[in-house]
């Protein structure tokens, strides 16, 4: 894939403090007990809880498991707002 077929996602804490943001992501992954979503570039806009793991498949790989909070694709632009860790 090309970069430009690439989203970029960011990563909050509760307070809205920016943990992480994630370039050049291919394919985000959403996993909760009662779902699993397979979120690709021009996917249309989302929003959720989540109480499960969000992978992202890229450049580099990163992973946040056992979580709970909220996410948003908007513009290939996805936003995970971490509540807690459990």
């Amino acid at each position: 894939m090309e970069e430009n077929d690439t989203m970029q996602a960011i990563v909050l804490l509760n307070d809205n403090i920016k943990l992480n943001t994630i370039n050049n992501v291919k394919v985000i992954r959403v996993k909760d007990g009662d779902y699993n979503l397979l979120i690709m570039k021009d996917y249309w806009p989302v929003i959720g809880e989540i109480n499960g793991n969000v992978y992202f498949d890229g450049d580099e790989n990163v992973s946040f498991e056992n979580i709970k909070g909220f996410y948003m694709l908007c513009h290939n632009v996805f936003r995970l707002i971490i509540i807690e860790d459990k």
